[in-house]
This record gives C-alpha cells, sequence and structure tokens, in this order.
C-alpha cells in the first residue's frame, strides 16, 4: 500500500516548476522591456539636453561674434577720430609756425629799421626764416599725408558698413541655424554607433513650432536692430534719436586721451583742442591756442579737421556742435565741444574760418559715411544678473522636444519575443511614443573676479552686445512651455 501511493504522487512537483519557470519568464520579459525603455528614455533624455545645449551654445556665440564685430566698429572709429585729430594738429602746427615767423620777423624788421639791437634784428629774421621753412616742411607732410588719411578712413568707415551688415546677417541666419544645428545633434546622440540597430529619434512639427519661435525671439526680441537717423550730406544735421545716442556715446566714450581733449595752459597761454563725433554722420576736430594778458585777448595758433564722405564747409561743419553729455558713471556730465577749442577765445572764431592753410579744404578728410545701425540688446532684456535661480529674464531660452515611436524600442513586441502561450508583456506610452522635453538658457556673465576681464569700475555690467561674454547652461524647463507643448492638464496647472 506504501509503495502504491508514492508511485501515484510521482510528477506533482513538475507542475509546480513549470509555474514557477512561466512567472520567471515572465518577470526576465518584463524586466527586459523595462530595462529597454528605461534604456531609451535615458538615451533620449541625454540627447535632447545635448540639443538644448547646442542651440543655447550656438546662440551665445552669435552673441559674441556681434559683440565682436560692434567692438571693431568703435574701434574703428576710435581710429578715425585719431587721425582727424592728428590732421588738425597738423594744421594747427602750421598755423602757430606760421604765425611764429611773421612775429618773429616783424620784431627784427623793426629792430633793422630803428638801429637799436640791428645785430638782434638779423638773427630774429634768421629764425623767422627758419620758422617759415618749418612751415613749408610740415605743410609738405601735411599735404602728403591728407591723400593717405582720406584712404585709411575710407577703408576703415567701408569696413564699419560690412561689420553692421554681418551683424544683421547673422541674426537673421541664426532663425534658420538653430533648428538645423538641434536635428543634426538628434541624430547624432540618437543612435549608439555607427553599427547600431537603433532609430533615429526627431523633432516633431510642435517642437520644430517652439523652437523656431524660440530662436526668433532670441533675434528679434531679445537683440533688435537700433536705426541711425538718415542724412543727406555729411553737412545734414539730423534730429538726435534715443537709440543712436546709445552709439554715439559708447564711441565717444571710447575715445583715447589724445582725441578726446588736448590741452594745457603756461602763464597767459591757453591752448584747447578736442575731437568729437557730430550728428552722427561726420568726425570734426579743433585746435586752438589764445592768449589772454589783462583785456587783450589774442589768436595764436588754430588749426582744424573733418572726416566727412565728400566735401563740406568747416564752418557748417563744426558749428552746430553742442558739446557731449557722458551718460557714463566715470565722466558724467556736461563735456565742452571739442575740448573746449570752441569756447577758447578769439581763437575758437578764426579757426571755424580758417581751419587749415593755405586753403580751408585742406582740413577737409573724406571717404567717412557715419555711424551704422547696430544691433544690441533690447530695452529690459537681459538685464537680470546671472544667479543661481533659473530665470528667463537673464537670456533667451531654448527647449527641445525629442520623441520617438515606441515601435523603435527593443522590446519584446517589437523584436518578437514570445509565442504560444503568448509570453509577451505589452508596452504602453501614451500616443504610443516615448519623448524628452529638455531647455538650455543663453545668459551673460562678465566675470568680476578675474582682473583680466573685470570692469575697471568694478560695477556688474549687464547683458548687451558690445562685451562678448555670453555663455549657455541647461535649465529646468519653464512652466510656460511645459503647457505649451503638453497641455495645461499634463503639466497639473
Amino acid at each position: 500500500m506504501m509503495g502504491a501511493r508514492r508511485v501515484n504522487q510521482r510528477g506533482q512537483a513538475l507542475v509546480l516548476a513549470l509555474l514557477c519557470m512561466l512567472v520567471f519568464v515572465v518577470g526576465v520579459l518584463v524586466l527586459f522591456n523595462t530595462g529597454q525603455a528605461v534604456n531609451k528614455k535615458v538615451q533620449l533624455n541625454n540627447t535632447a539636453d545635448a540639443a538644448a545645449y547646442s542651440a543655447a551654445v550656438q546662440q551665445a556665440r552669435a552673441y559674441n561674434l556681434i559683440a565682436y564685430l560692434n567692438r571693431a566698429q568703435v574701434a574703428n572709429e576710435v581710429a578715425i577720430a585719431q587721425i582727424v585729430s592728428l590732421h588738425s594738429w597738423l594744421n594747427f602746427a602750421i598755423s602757430g609756425t606760421d604765425h611764429f615767423a611773421d612775429a618773429v620777423q616783424g620784431l627784427g624788421v623793426a629792430l633793422d629799421l630803428t638801429g637799436v639791437g640791428a645785430e638782434v634784428g638779423v638773427e630774429l629774421n634768421e629764425i623767422g626764416l627758419q620758422l617759415s621753412e618749418a612751415k613749408d616742411t610740415l605743410q609738405e607732410v601735411r599735404d602728403g599725408a591728407k591723400g593717405v588719411f582720406s584712404v585709411a578712413i575710407l577703408g576703415l568707415s567701408t569696413a564699419n558698413v560690412v561689420y553692421a551688415d554681418a551683424s544683421r546677417l547673422v541674426t537673421t541666419t541664426e532663425i534658420g541655424d538653430i533648428p538645423d544645428i538641434v536635428q543634426k545633434v538628434i541624430r547624432q546622440n540618437s543612435v549608439a554607433g555607427a553599427n547600431s540597430t537603433d532609430k533615429e529619434a526627431n523633432l516633431n512639427a510642435a517642437g520644430l513650432t517652439l523652437l523656431v519661435a524660440q530662436a526668433t525671439a532670441a533675434n528679434k526680441s531679445f537683440a533688435r536692430l537700433y536705426r541711425m537717423p538718415s542724412w543727406d550730406t555729411s553737412s545734414s544735421n539730423p534730429g538726435h534719436t534715443p537709440e543712436a545716442d546709445r552709439y554715439l556715446n559708447v564711441v565717444m566714450e571710447a575715445r583715447d586721451g589724445f582725441s578726446a581733449t588736448r590741452d594745457g595752459s603756461v602763464l597767459f597761454l591757453h591752448k584747447r583742442g578736442g575731437t568729437d563725433l557730430v550728428n552722427y554722420n561726420r568726425w570734426v576736430a579743433e585746435d586752438t591756442l589764445n592768449a589772454k594778458i589783462l583785456f587783450f585777448d589774442v589768436p595764436m595758433a588754430w588749426g582744424g579737421a573733418a572726416a566727412v564722405e565728400k566735401t563740406g564747409n568747416f564752418a557748417n561743419l563744426s558749428s552746430p556742435d553742442q558739446g557731449w553729455s557722458s551718460p557714463f558713471v566715470s565722466d558724467k556730465g556736461q563735456h565742452e565741444a571739442y575740448g573746449g577749442a570752441g569756447d577758447n577765445g578769439l581763437s575758437s572764431t578764426v579757426v571755424r574760418t580758417e581751419p587749415a592753410t593755405p586753403s580751408n579744404t585742406d582740413a577737409i578728410l573724406t571717404g567717412y559715411n557715419g555711424l551704422q545701425s547696430y544691433e544690441d540688446m533690447a530695452a529690459n532684456k537681459a538685464v537680470v544678473p546671472y544667479s543661481d535661480n533659473d530665470t528667463p529674464d537673464a537670456g533667451p531660452v531654448f527647449s527641445v522636444l525629442v520623441e520617438q515611436p515606441m515601435t523603435d524600442v527593443r522590446t519584446t513586441s517589437n523584436i518578437n519575443i514570445g509565442g504560444p502561450p503568448n509570453l509577451e508583456a505589452p508596452d504602453r506610452m501614451q500616443n504610443n511614443k516615448m519623448s524628452a522635453l529638455s531647455s538650455a538658457q543663453v545668459y551673460f556673465d562678465r566675470p568680476g573676479s578675474l582682473s583680466a576681464f573685470a570692469r575697471a569700475d568694478k560695477l556688474r555690467e549687464l547683458g548687451n552686445l558690445f562685451s562678448p561674454y555670453w555663455q549657455a547652461r541647461l535649465i529646468d524647463t519653464p512652466n510656460s512651455v511645459k503647457v505649451e507643448v503638453f497641455g495645461a492638464d499634463a503639466v497639473g496647472l
């Protein structure tokens, strides 16, 4: 009886083993599917991060390129100011040498005629002749330099026209370049390698529309074109506008010391001089030396120069200048026209009518096209300095939505593992797609701790397109973007 029961119990453990094996196989399949889904999700997240960051880097490089182009224009304007300053100083030196020679020779002739100090008179006449020769030499140098100066001004001014056009081209092309770069990065990052069987992820239509809108905002709302007023000739005096004055102020502040002021006083002799950008379309310089003794006001030497497009009358070119009002902390306030040369006794009046010898046209340099319209950050944009708090006000945000059909994920459903009995573990996703959303931001941060990059006044600099300190960083996607992509219900708002 005992032996019969043992025979009847054989094989019962096999059923339990098969059930355990079935559960184990299903668990393995579920684990496999989960692993494949998680791996693909991580890959999509990394791809979205790389694409968003690449978009922000591309925009930061564009901003920095425009900053370099703007700085190159300012440097060229300063170089033109230096040329005009040197030409004015040469005319001043010619005038001073000529007048001093006439005075010395006149004194020598007077001594000769009176018979008193005849020997001194002869020496004075000799000195007067030498001064006249020096004047002739200076005049030859000035005449030879004038053509070189005009060619240099034409080259520098033409380069500024090219730089200004290039800046506008950068902001226009970036709107199309950024989506192209994002799609290229997505293709390169969504496939593991050359021999991988992975399929490429994509940027769907909604994601592309969002990215184009963000690129447009970065280049047309955050950055914008500031236009110069139009003028007919270099003698025209267009009305001042806040947009144009922003650029004029930057250029005037950038002048070197020789261009800004050329002054000095010794006893009763008062030397004044300077070079100003007048009404956006011409550089004008004046140098005057005046003697003030009691009630006597004697002009001793004077000279002027102007850089214009073609030609002009110096008196008309220089007379409208009322000086420069600096908005900058370092030299805030009203500055006299031409470093005070326009208010230096009778010499200030004479220089307007006789800026050069022998002809007033010798004071005119040609080839200058005036200030160009320029790109810069719009008002109240990028004014929040970089901080640990993510804020859209610090700069443009770029969001990338990467998605891939679940059929491209190597789960059991898609590689045909299973069979009768059907052991597949079905995978489900909303819209049968897997997606990842990432955002990056462009921000401005000029280092304050590094002396090589810090401002001399130690102040915090806000975002602008004259300093190339734009960078990129990944940030949490703003809720407004999530709502636009997924809807308020999906975000929980």
